[in-house]
């Protein structure tokens, strides 16, 4: 009997002791049936509570089953978030808050569930994560996230919840950091920007996606708030889609409650070294249940492919940091592998050598003055005297033609034979044509913004079109017919441009389609793909009787490309995106597609509202792929923030 006794003891004190060992991974809150318009709704509300979307990376399943033909989730949605001005103070006092400046909300319905659940990574263990011992400041960050909480409570009105827990403990070290040094620079902003845009080609090279991005030095200044600390401080969100489909869409959606992964980055103030930070795999596979070999083992994999990939950007990683994920980068490698290597590098390198050898001279693009006795005496005729002709390119496509019959596809663009900018100017005024802007999105590319009377006539986004020289190759147009037939749908006719054709042709000359084109009877509900916005899924980006006013105000310039009234009352806003913002374009290799900016909002009864770039910029480059959409998923979320940041 006194041993039954003694034996419940210990049983209960071994319960006791497991249950205190439990940690809370995260705490999910259910919502019933598929809370994938839900979802979308709270996160244009969190500003409320002072928070911002960085990214909205929604309906991630969709994108799964286009690129891998597999459906094993309903809903998959990560949306990462940010109170700028709480977390100031708390980067300030410790950089390492990055790994979660912005951290990730997550959605997830399995497909053998009613319930959709949502929820973040517990507090505690962010901060446990990233080392932060001070119980004040603990205090701080989660009173920082709780007001988030309480209104996903109130607004999403969840009606179930689960926790998500593990025993044991983090890795003992659950942050990875590495450091690189560089040599002293004179424009420090222009060498990060030189450095984000290497990191993400080199991330993108390893199939990698760039899911976020937030420059909180920038945003810091912007909002007038003291971040002297750092010369400069990013926050990358990282993620690997093959990765990612692997793990959620295999029977481990909880998991991405660490998805995607915020890499911090900051030069502190004075010297010349980029650090970085990140939270290692190994808390993944610590507390998120995952048991399977084989997915641990991809997991390491994909982790050591990271840290690879830093180090071909130069880093070196820091002592103490990273636990098994930096095997990879303290691993002896022999030296026959490091002589296979430069073996390697050296046959390119004398390939490339010889290839150059072999290659004709660039001819001379010679500028030729224009004939003072072939330009006719008018006053528009002689100022063009200044202008050059530049050498003419063959066209390969077919010339365009003006009539009421529509083809079977209609081409985004037209193409034609360059010409300098002050030529361009003075031809397309001597052709009823208003000029609105010059713009140079990126280097080398020039966009000239134009109206008439005819386009203005449409009250909608294609009351202006986009010339861009682009350079001294061509010059492309949009057509007003392709963009008509998107925005107009049921009230456009094919035809009712030909006025604008028809001077357009006078002003360039013979104009030829492009590769860019989208069947005609797709483009009145044109959207990327199932479950992609459509031409009415507009976002409003801000509301207030002196929005017009801000088309004049001291940061104008900064801002704001053009404005122009319509007819209608409505006025159509051109937007300069940030330097940052522009370099997309870059990264699909579509920079002779320059002319779909600036970016536009339309300000009508006291709201400027927007085509979501998940449309626009999918209507306005038909030749982009899934893979290419991948690459630029943090732009649509960053042109928005710019044109709110116009108006704010």
């Amino acid at each position: 009997m006194r041993f039954e006794k003694v034996y419940k003891l210990l049983a209960t004190l071994f319960i006791t002791t497991s249950m205190a060992q439990a940690t809370v991974t995260a705490e999910f809150q259910g919502i019933k049936g598929n809370a994938n318009e839900a979802s979308k709704a709270f996160a244009k509300k969190i500003d409320t509570v002072g928070f911002d979307t960085v990214a909205s990376n929604d309906n991630i399943q969709v994108h799964y089953y286009n690129r891998y033909k597999e459906k094993n989730i309903e809903l998959l949605s990560f949306f990462t978030m940010i109170n700028k001005e709480k977390i100031r103070p708390l980067l300030l006092k410790n950089p390492d808050f990055g790994a979660y400046a912005p951290f990730n909300m997550l959605y997830f319905k399995p497909l053998d569930e009613d319930t959709t659940w949502y929820g973040h990574l517990d507090a505690d263990l962010m901060l446990d994560i990233i080392g932060e011992k001070d119980e004040a400041t603990r205090k701080e960050f989660k009173e920082m996230i709780a007001p988030l909480d309480a209104l996903a409570k109130k607004e999403l009105a969840p009606t179930t919840s689960k926790k998500l827990e593990f025993d044991g403990k983090i890795p003992d070290q659950p942050l990875l950091k590495m450091v690189k040094k560089f040599e002293g620079v004179d424009d420090l902003e222009s060498f990060v920007e030189e450095f984000v845009s290497q990191h993400d080609i080199a991330f993108t090279q390893h199939k990698f996606i760039i899911a976020g991005f937030i420059d909180l030095k920038f945003e810091y200044e912007d909002m007038e708030l003291e971040f002297d600390k750092y010369d400069a401080y990013w926050v990358s969100s990282l993620c690997h889609f093959q990765f990612s489909n692997s793990v959620f869409n295999h029977g481990e959606p909880q998991a991405g409650v660490y998805a995607p992964c915020s890499v911090y980055f900051y030069i502190p103030k004075g010297k010349n070294e980029i650090h970085m930070g990140y939270a290692t795999v190994e808390n993944w596979t610590n507390t998120t249940g995952i048991t399977d070999p084989k997915m641990l083992d991809y997991m390491k994999r994909i982790a050591d492919e990271v840290i690879e990939v830093f180090q071909e950007l130069g880093f070196a990683l820091e002592e103490g940091t990273g636990g098994e994920s930096a095997k990879a980068s303290t691993t002896k490698r022999d030296m026959a592998t490091e002589i296979d290597e430069l073996k390697a590098i050296v046959s390119k390198l004398t390939a490339e050598v010889e290839a150059l050898k072999k290659k004709e001279p660039v001819e001379s693009k010679a500028v030729v003055p224009v004939s003072k006795a072939t330009v006719p005496a008018t006053t528009e005729a002689k100022a063009a005297v200044k202008a050059v002709e530049l050498r003419k390119k063959e066209f390969t496509t077919a010339k365009m033609v003006i009539g009421d019959i529509a083809p079977k596809d209609l081409t985004a663009y037209y193409a034609a034979n360059p010409q300098t900018l002050e030529g361009l100017s003075t031809k397309l005024k001597a052709n009823g044509f208003e000029i609105l802007s010059t713009y140079s999105p990126i280097k080398d590319k020039t966009v000239v913004t134009v109206t008439n009377s005819e386009l203005k006539a449409s009250n909608t986004y294609v009351s202006v079109l986009n010339i861009l020289i682009n350079g001294e190759d061509e010059i492309r147009v949009q057509n007003p017919s392709y963009l008509g037939a998107a925005y107009l749908q049921d009230n456009f006719k094919y035809g009712q441009f030909k006025v604008t054709l028809t001077s357009l042709q006078t002003v360039l000359g013979d104009m030829h389609v492009v590769q860019d084109t989208t069947p005609f009877s797709d483009l009145a509900d044109y959207n990327f793909m199932f479950g992609m916005p459509h031409f009415g899924d507009s976002i409003e980006i801000a509301e207030g009787d002196n929005l017009a006013q801000k088309l004049s105000g001291d940061k104008a310039d900064k801002y704001f490309a053009y404005s122009i009234k319509l007819p209608n009352g409505s006025t159509l806003v051109g937007h300069k995106l940030n330097k940052r913002t522009n370099k997309f374009l870059a990264k699909i290799a579509s920079e002779h597609n320059a002319g779909l900016l600036p970016y536009q909002t339309l300000i009508k009864d006291g709201k400027a509202v927007m085509l979501d770039p998940k449309y626009y910029l999918a209507l306005s480059l038909p030749q982009l792929t899934m893979t290419e959409f991948m690459k630029i998923a943090t732009t649509p979320d960053q042109i928005e923030k710019d044109l709110k940041r116009a108006y704010q």
